[in-house]
């Protein structure tokens, strides 16, 4: 039987996660749930990781005397298991917030988009956006997912304003007592609203990769977070004239608050 080794120079494979004993028929079903999801995740990573590494090595030992050709060749592998990475990351940010328990806490949203916009823009530093922030929006809910839901809606915004010369993108909301409602609203392609329905399902896109789509599972998480707030986000728009999605949710009881 033959045993496999890193090679120099190489991180070895992450340890298997510990058996937590939710596989027995006692154990309750979501954290068997959870345990399934996090040892898939960690089988699908260990040989994303593999590839990456030796597909690195080889460039960098063999890449002078490989012509161009083969050089593209593994760049291409390269992209390819980065981009499951990403994928595999965003399943499991979709299977934590479906599963979530919302800690509710007046939470400072102005802070948290302004937060999530200046991340976009030290990624992206070539972009011009006009981002307007309404200030002082302080809403009940849970901070960490609500920074999760933010941060999808606002790359959602920023990706489909790639190709407009004065992207804008705008958050807004209020908290009244018949309920709480944040806005995210862009100046972007837009899509059609006859195909609103499918876009919260996981790996649906309306839109090609050249117009900015992703791996289509980031609006879905978003709204999974608004689900385990007892809300909904909902999309408006037209093609060519931007889109807003808006995330409506009750206020919660006095005493959850």
């Amino acid at each position: 039987m033959s045993s496999f080794v890193n090679p120099p120079g190489l991180p070895d494979a992450a340890p298997r996660p510990p058996d937590t004993g939710a596989s027995t028929p006692a154990a309750p079903a979501a954290l068997r749930e959870r345990a399934f999801a996090d040892a898939l995740a960690h089988d699908l990573r260990a040989p994303l990781r593999s590839i990456e590494n030796f597909a690195a090595l080889l460039e960098r030992r063999s890449g002078e005397v490989l012509d161009e050709a083969s050089r593209d060749y593994l760049a291409r592998i390269r992209a390819a298991a980065t981009r499951m990475g990403t994928l595999l990351a965003s399943l499991s940010e979709l299977s934590a917030a479906q599963r979530a328990e919302p800690q509710v806490a007046p939470v400072d949203i102005s802070l948290l988009a302004e937060w999530a916009l200046a991340e976009l823009a030290d990624t992206h530093p070539q972009r011009q956006v006009q981002a307007v922030v309404q200030p002082g929006l302080v809403m009940h809910g849970d901070e960490r997912l609500l920074r999760q839901l933010l941060q999808q809606l606002l790359r959602n915004a920023w990706a489909f304003t790639a190709g407009v010369a004065d992207a804008r993108i705008e958050v807004s909301g209020a908290a009244e007592a018949a309920g709480q409602r944040l806005a995210v609203r862009d100046n972007g392609v837009g899509f059609d609203p006859r195909y609103a329905h499918k876009l919260f399902e996981p790996f649906q896109r309306l839109h090609v990769a050249e117009q900015g789509a992703g791996h289509g599972l980031g609006l879905a998480i978003a709204q999974a977070v608004a689900t385990r707030h007892g809300g909904r986000v909902r999309g408006e728009s037209a093609p060519g004239t931007g889109t807003v999605f808006t995330f409506e949710w009750p206020v919660p009881p006095a005493g959850d608050a």
